[in-house]
């Protein structure tokens, strides 16, 4: 098929009226899942898109929904949101993004943003927390919220990531290997992913008998380097053999320094990084990581904006938590005999 797919076309494709398609793609009236499924699949296969401007001349609503996020820069992030984009397409939404740059004030100029283009939901990973309501962003919020691994003083749908879980499988995975001295680096504390990577290390160091050292954990916002800090732990009486770095500065400011001190890897360093397949298919050696599900974390997080905005669900918030797994690579090896 050559041009641009039309209505029509969705409609032949998936074997229905293009009354139905329409149905399916404004939300408005009665569509089996059997159907809306079958529409959706032919949207994708034939790349249709939608005339969102004519839409919303015709409906009055907009189909565009908000996506905050911190840091647009940062491959996960922008992976994540390439993600949640595909799915609320295939629906029948445009998205709007905005990017906080980790300031707290851009927090609250992009959600009234978002409120005053009429947009019709927002995601959103906000920079900072607060357990104090009068400090609620989304408080006189008149629209479907999903919170992305945040924790909110008012409940809220949200997506969250077992963090916590997936450090201590590290630990003990580079315990195994016989690592006794073993680096964190992580993202402040003044967030949940911050605070639970924290956790799930700390737990995971006790688990194995190993007594948590402040020389050799290093929390640091997510757009500083780790130089620094890694330049002051190899320089340690007993220096990490072992570095687990969860996030693409943190990562490549420690590997700098290790580098930059003759340490190979895996040899003379074992590293677990965060991400995916994709985020770090540059690095070499291929690393042992713990992986991110972006697919699955933008798909629940897309479904649960999509349940609010098509009213098939109106209840109380949903948390819904993702589990993180270790993907073994070639970046980490058994500790060297004297180390």
């Amino acid at each position: 098929m050559t041009g641009k797919a039309s209505v029509r076309d969705v409609a032949q494709a998936a074997g229905v009226s293009v009354g139905s398609v329409s149905r399916v793609l404004n939300g408005n009236g009665y569509a089996s899942q059997e159907l809306r499924g079958r529409v959706l699949a032919a949207v994708k296969a034939l790349d249709y898109e939608p005339s969102f401007a004519a839409r919303h001349l015709r409906t009055g609503r907009s189909r565009t929904v908000g996506y905050l996020t911190t840091d647009i820069s940062n491959p996960l992030l922008a992976a994540h949101f390439s993600e949640v984009e595909q799915h609320m397409h295939a629906a029948g939404y445009s998205m709007l993004i905005g990017t906080t740059r980790n300031q707290h004030h851009r927090d609250r100029l992009l959600v009234e943003l978002f409120e005053t283009r009429r947009l019709e939901g927002i995601i959103a990973s906000l920079s900072m927390e607060s357990s104090d309501p009068a400090e609620d962003l989304f408080a006189k919020a008149d629209l479907p919220i999903v919170i992305m691994d945040r924790e909110t003083a008012s409940p809220r749908d949200c997506v969250l990531i077992d963090h916590r879980t997936g450090l201590s499988l590290a630990v003990r995975y580079l315990k195994q290997l016989g690592h006794r001295r073993i680096a964190f680096f992580g993202p402040k504390e003044s967030i949940r992913p911050g605070r639970e990577k924290l956790l799930g290390y700390q737990e995971g160091l006790a688990e194995v008998g190993l007594l948590f050292d402040p020389a050799l954990a290093c929390t640091l916002p997510s757009m500083d380097s780790s130089r620094a800090a890694m330049k002051q732990m190899l320089a340690l009486k007993q220096p990490p053999t072992a570095v687990i770095a969860l996030g693409t500065r943190l990562l490549s400011g420690a590997l700098y320094e290790a580098r930059k001190a003759g340490l190979e890897v895996p040899h003379d360093l074992s590293v677990i990084a965060l991400g995916t397949p994709e985020t770090l298919e540059l690095m070499y050696p291929p690393p042992t990581m713990l992986r991110f599900n972006t697919a699955l974390s933008a798909k629940t997080a897309a479904n649960l904006m999509l349940d609010r905005l098509e009213g098939h669900y109106a209840g109380e918030a949903r948390r819904v938590v993702i589990p993180m797994d270790l993907m073994l690579g070639e970046s980490c090896a058994p500790v060297r005999p004297g180390r």
